[in-house]
């Protein structure tokens, strides 16, 4: 069944989001993505009036920025989400990922259906899918040694920590896993890693030329730092504000990088596609529960 699409704001998954629902025979309008690329046929609007008569909108990922402004790589302009909620209409659908309390506070306010895709598991675990292919795509294009000689710390054993160590893996790298719970560890060895627990992290982590954090907590501090190889890499893959002392690592000497977002910067068309599915996915799920009453 045909239905009307407003995407507002994002980078090249959002791109291709629309490009997909578009495909599909779906209406789509898009809203601070003017420097997208666009067939014929999807619209591109300033216009923030336009929301008043939507009834389907897809916000980014993450939404906003921490000031609250919508996430717009294809855009100059500068516009709090909140005025986009503002503008929508009672009983509209609004989906986004990572969407803020107060986002999710004046939709229910204004009675506004109201979805954060991030939370959705089929979207977490294929994103988490992607996360991971492109984190061991930046270590080796960082490294000048094959992936095989290097020693690989991964911090945690969430989505993205078991996934990650799967690829490392099967590339040959020497991968040691770090987690908190013991189910987390015997799941490491059954694996086929080298678990390792955190509170041995100090007396380990010196031995290791790459290592990815995918906590999202302050682990990776200036003591722990000074621990390591100061040849080593950090790649970052929690979410804002990381696990990283990136000033403490500067200050040392040691390469560590922020790496959010890697599915829209190595694989936005797939990234695209997944979205696109899971939105699919929350309206199916909206309409069963309707005909279900």
């Amino acid at each position: 069944m045909k239905k009307s699409f407003y995407i507002a704001g994002g980078d090249l998954r959002s791109v291709y989001l629309a490009k997909a629902l578009f495909k599909e025979g779906h209406e789509v309008k898009t809203f601070a993505l003017e420097k997208a690329d666009f067939p014929e046929g999807i619209e591109k609007n300033g216009d923030i009036k336009i929301f008043e008569k939507a009834e389907n909108i897809i916000l980014p990922l993450p939404c906003s920025d921490r000031e609250g402004f919508l996430k717009t790589a294809f855009s100059e302009k500068k516009i709090p989400v909140s005025e986009i909620v503002e503008h929508l209409p009672e009983g509209s659908v609004l989906m986004g990922g990572i969407l803020p309390k107060e986002i999710l506070s004046l939709s229910e306010k204004k009675k506004i259906k109201v979805f954060d895709y991030y939370k959705r598991e089929e979207f977490a675990v294929r994103n988490a899918a992607l996360t991971a292919e492109a984190a061991a795509a930046t270590l080796m294009e960082m490294l000048t040694e094959s992936i095989s000689t290097v020693p690989v710390l991964i911090l945690g054993h969430g989505r993205i920590g078991r996934l990650l160590s799967a690829i490392l893996k099967a590339l040959d790298a020497k991968v040691t896993v770090a987690a908190r719970r013991f189910s987390d560890l015997a799941w490491i060895r059954s694996e086929g890693m080298t678990p390792l627990e955190f509170r041995l992290l100090d007396e380990e982590i010196g031995k290791f030329k790459a290592v990815f954090n995918t906590v999202p907590a302050p682990v990776l501090t200036k003591e722990k730092l000074a621990l390591m190889d100061k040849n080593a890499i950090i790649i970052d893959l929690a979410s804002e504000p990381c696990g990283t002392d990136f000033s403490a690592a500067n200050e040392l000497g040691i390469t560590a990088k922020k790496a959010l977002g890697l599915p829209g910067k190595f694989a936005p068309k797939t990234a695209g596609e997944i979205l696109k599915e899971t939105v699919l996915n929350i309206l199916s799920e909206m309409e069963e529960n309707s005909d279900a009453r």
